[in-house]
């Protein structure tokens, strides 16, 4: 333990989170699904996407915003798969539409997945790295609601709309690339409050007024700035075609009826799967990966990698020394196990 985190197992921190959830009647399946992919994002570094994230869970779930006993439907039209959630948590909606969706590219090649009514997904990188895992090269895109908006603006314009991709690099960590399309996801602003921060970097975001701010609570009340300008915002719209205007998406309802940073079970994505072996062939597309990411790793210095690596190599180390989590976050994890009967009593490492 140090001054600022408690160390902890990642399997105990895992067992824990499903238990959690299964407190509040989610199946284990789904709960165990979950808690698998919050805590393997918490291994690979990205510690505002994890466990953290059980509390607005919890809070969901208690609600009804949240699903605890979903029925998940797959169907099929025009070669095209389409995922409806039910309101149930992210998670498992997501990892239920990999599944299938990997299986279906084996022997298709290419495969569209429109999934709407799902709980919030959190770090959706995750979901692609497991598809890159089982050799595929996978896209995703989420709508969010409106959280995000150009200085001047008088209220959230549109979605932070969050892009990922990934793809298998043979012998090496996939290469997996995740990005909100603000400068930062809003995840930052609400771990900097709950750290206690006063200030935040200059250029996340924009006070109610419009006006650029420092302040994480005005930056709270106002919106998340774009990734380079217009671009970022041209990247969004994008996405809110695809993963909003596609899915015949509800998330504007549900942010009108829940606050417009809701998470609740409205969330729709669309998702990309794409089987090289089949498109290519797998030697040439392994060696044309190994070719370009050899140039791009060689020309970048000695301290080069790729999007992935890092995170690789953050989840061997956090396997081993266990996974840090700030006193703060402890301190909720401590209020939501007592409220649903799950003690958050792990031994620290």
């Amino acid at each position: 333990m140090t001054e600022k985190n408690a160390c902890f197992r990642f399997e105990d921190l895992q067992g824990w989170t499903s238990s959690v959830f299964q407190a509040l009647e989610v199946d284990k399946k789904d709960a165990d699904e979950a808690a698998h992919l919050l805590i393997r994002t918490n291994l690979r570094g990205i510690d505002t996407h994890g466990i953290s994230r059980v509390t607005g869970y919890v809070d969901k779930l208690r609600s009804g915003e949240l699903n605890a006993h979903p029925r998940i439907e797959i169907s099929s039209r025009g070669g095209m798969l389409f995922v409806d959630g039910d309101g149930g948590l992210g998670q498992a909606v997501g990892s239920r539409a990999v599944s299938e969706t990997v299986s279906r590219a084996a022997d298709t090649g290419v495969v569209t997945c429109f999934i709407r009514r799902s709980g919030h997904l959190a770090a959706i990188g995750q979901f692609v790295l497991e598809a890159a895992e089982r050799g595929m090269v996978a896209v995703i895109c989420q709508e969010t609601p409106p959280l995000m908006a150009l200085k001047g603006s008088s209220r959230p314009a549109i979605g932070n709309n969050p892009i990922a991709f990934a793809c298998p690099v043979k012998g090496k960590p996939p290469l997996v690339f995740d990005m909100a399309t603000s400068v930062v996801a809003r995840g930052n602003l609400i771990q900097a409050i709950s750290d206690g921060k006063t200030s935040i970097p200059d250029g996340w975001a924009i006070g109610p007024d419009g006006e650029a701010t420092l302040d994480p609570q005005r930056a709270l009340q106002g919106a998340m700035l774009p990734v380079a300008g217009h671009k970022g915002v041209g990247l969004a719209m994008m996405v809110q075609v695809l993963a909003g205007s596609l899915t015949g998406s509800m998330t504007a309802d549900s942010a009108a009826s829940h606050g417009a940073t809701s998470s609740a079970g409205n969330v729709s994505a669309f998702l990309m799967v794409l089987n090289p072996a089949l498109i290519v062939g797998q030697d040439e597309f392994d060696n044309h990966m190994e070719r370009w990411v050899s140039t791009y790793l060689s020309a970048s210095g000695e301290q080069s990698r790729y999007p992935g690596q890092r995170a690789a190599e953050y989840e061997i180390k956090r396997k081993a020394a266990g996974i840090p989590i700030p006193l703060s976050t402890l301190g909720e994890l401590e209020k939501v196990g007592k409220a649903v009967g799950v003690a958050f009593d792990l031994v620290t490492v």
